[in-house]
């Protein structure tokens, strides 16, 4: 009673020892009932009770060996297994069925804290299938169904004499026992399944308890989903369980239909309507199944009512729940690359409205799903301005209410996509006035700072639509210069500039250039007919000194040549000074 009340009995223990030796059955019993209450892994007397138990298990008294079978599948550790796992295997052998059936049940206890004792127990447990009492049968079958959910490969040989077992048995309690075998094996033997139709069907169509009727549809949607036959049959007795008012008998339908959703999804989606209905129930257990079921079932051809479903149950649905519709609603759209989504600008009106939803955790979801979507699909950005822009003018979402927790999140990428598209907003200013709300100051930092890059946006595009400014790229420059255009050098820069300016002035520089050649011109002219005057006048006076001497007539040649000289250098004009070129740089910067 006092461990029952959670007080500590350690004070007590060497007193509940004491009284578990004593000869008298009466008070025996009540010390293995104390130590059954109260020993445990850390008790320091159980090292003293290991003989006390061998001598009470091989006592000749069935009513002594009963309470230490008991006592032991109780408090049993390690060592205490070890030590006495081979009495109680001596008491397979027993001739009074009753300890028969306590040794086969302590043995698994015994098993699970000292695994290697298995091995050597195992040939005569099996041999327990066979036994002439029923309940040691049921103990045996009770034993092994347990070990085989641990490996069922290793139980794989006993199949034979559990199907023989099954087919004679009239104990629910062993035929569901051996249902519950028949399902882990069944999917490691698909031969097994085949031999398993006829008593499966039997079963499903004459027995009333629902507990035996469940672990046969559970046999069959886990390990014989290729007997169309059977599932059929198994399916129809879900529909009457799905339909049923017990919350477990309903969650247990759901369950079972989860495994047949990926081998016979059209045999589930028959139960759509009742799934659905589900998803409103008060139980929190059935809804996530139902939850579950109604995202594998999910097409193309569905999924649009089965996002309105799921929306519509968000209104009465609690946060929990709620936030696991939201995020199902995405997850299913988003699913391997938008492979279900066939409508887009569909999907945007969803986003929208999921962004809508109060005290959502999600916030920042939806906001990413906004911005992938408007990146990837480039037609659907001007709807998606059209369809957020009524999210960025309502002022109710900029409130800091519990029920805006994640809405700023959400907020941070519609301002970013009316910004990065604003060319399609149709008024420009509604939009100005909203992105410029006092309530803005209510949102992050983050958030403000994009509400404030997506302002600057919208109004050089409004700026720029008023006046008209949207001017096409300019043209490519000159082969030639294209080159040096491109090249950071700052002085090549100049120089290119320098070139473009000479190029594009060409009448100013043409009309000053007639006026300096027509003056050199004039020059020349005069220079040339001095000289041919001077030539003209010593021919002559060569022709009239003819018949002098000839030195007298090379002296006169050579001082009339001379004189000629210095009259040609007396009459020859000054040239006049050319105008000096501008410099290069002078010239790149004139207007």
């Amino acid at each position: 009673m006092a461990t029952a009340l959670g007080f500590n009995m350690n004070w007590a223990s060497f007193h509940v020892v004491e009284l578990m030796s004593t000869p008298n059955v009466k008070y025996k019993r009540v010390g293995y009932l104390a130590a059954t209450q109260s020993f445990g892994d850390d008790t320091d007397v159980v090292l003293l009770i290991p003989n006390l138990l061998k001598k009470d298990l091989a006592s000749p008294n069935p009513a002594e060996a009963a309470l230490a079978i008991s006592c032991l599948g109780n408090i049993v550790t390690p060592e205490l297994s070890q030590t006495l796992v081979a009495d109680v295997y001596s008491l397979l052998n027993n001739h009074k069925p009753d300890l028969r059936r306590r040794a086969c049940l302590c043995l698994y206890k015994c098993f699970l804290r000292y695994p290697e004792a298995l091995r050597p127990s195992f040939a005569r447990l099996t041999e327990c299938l066979e036994d002439d009492d029923q309940t040691v049968v049921q103990a045996a079958v009770t034993v092994l169904s347990e070990l085989a959910m641990h490996n069922p490969k290793t139980y794989l040989p006993l199949a034979p004499k559990f199907y023989k077992l099954l087919t004679t048995s009239s104990s629910n309690w062993m035929t569901i026992k051996l249902v519950k075998v028949f399902g882990a094996l069944t999917p490691l033997e698909p031969r097994l399944g085949k031999k398993l139709v006829g008593p499966l069907s039997e079963i499903l169509e004459t027995t009333s308890a629902k507990s035996l009727l469940y672990e046969c549809i559970r046999t069959v949607v886990m390990g014989m989903t290729t007997q169309e036959k059977v599932v059929r049959q198994a399916v129809d007795k879900l529909k009457d369980m799905l339909e049923d008012t017990d919350p477990n008998i309903k969650f247990l339908a759901l369950d079972a239909l989860t495994y047949l959703l990926e081998s016979h999804p059209r045999v589930v989606a028959e139960h759509k309507g009742n799934i659905f209905g589900c998803l409103d129930h008060e139980d929190t257990n059935i809804q996530y199944c139902a939850l579950k079921i109604v995202r594998g079932l999910v097409t193309k051809k569905t999924l649009m009512d089965t996002s309105a479903h799921l929306m519509g149950a968000m209104g009465k649905a609690a946060q929990r729940f709620r936030d696991e519709l939201v995020w199902s609603v995405v997850h299913i759209c988003q699913n391997d690359r938008y492979a279900l989504v066939t409508d887009f600008v569909w999907y945007l009106s969803v986003l929208a409205d999921l962004a809508r939803v109060p005290s959502s955790a999600h916030g920042g979801l939806v906001g990413e799903q906004l911005v992938d979507i408007c990146l990837r699909v480039e037609v659907v950005r001007e709807s998606a301005v059209a369809i957020l822009k009524p999210l960025l003018l309502d002022p109710a979402l900029l409130e800091p209410t519990d029920s805006n927790a994640t809405v700023p999140d959400a907020l941070k990428a519609i301002a970013w996509i009316v910004g990065e598209y604003a060319h399609f907003i149709p008024d420009h200013r509604e939009v100005i006035a909203a992105l410029s709300h006092p309530g803005v100051a209510n949102l992050p930092p983050h958030v403000q700072a994009v509400y404030v890059q997506a302002l600057l946006k919208v109004y050089a595009c409004a700026v720029a639509g008023h006046a008209g400014l949207i001017r096409p790229p300019p043209p490519a420059p000159p082969p030639s210069l294209a080159p040096f255009e491109r090249a950071p050098d700052p002085e090549l820069t100049a120089t290119t500039t320098a070139v473009d300016v000479a190029v594009e002035e060409p009448d100013e520089k043409a009309a000053e250039a007639p006026a300096h050649a027509s003056d050199s011109e004039a020059d020349e002219d005069k220079k040339v007919s001095v000289v041919q005057e001077v030539k003209q006048e010593a021919e002559e006076a060569g022709d009239d000194a003819e018949m002098g001497s000839g030195e007298a007539k090379d002296g006169e040649r050579e001082e009339t040549e001379e004189e000629g000289r210095e009259a040609e250098a007396d009459e020859k004009p000054e040239p006049e000074a050319l105008p000096r070129p501008e410099p290069l740089q002078e010239l790149a910067l004139a207007p």
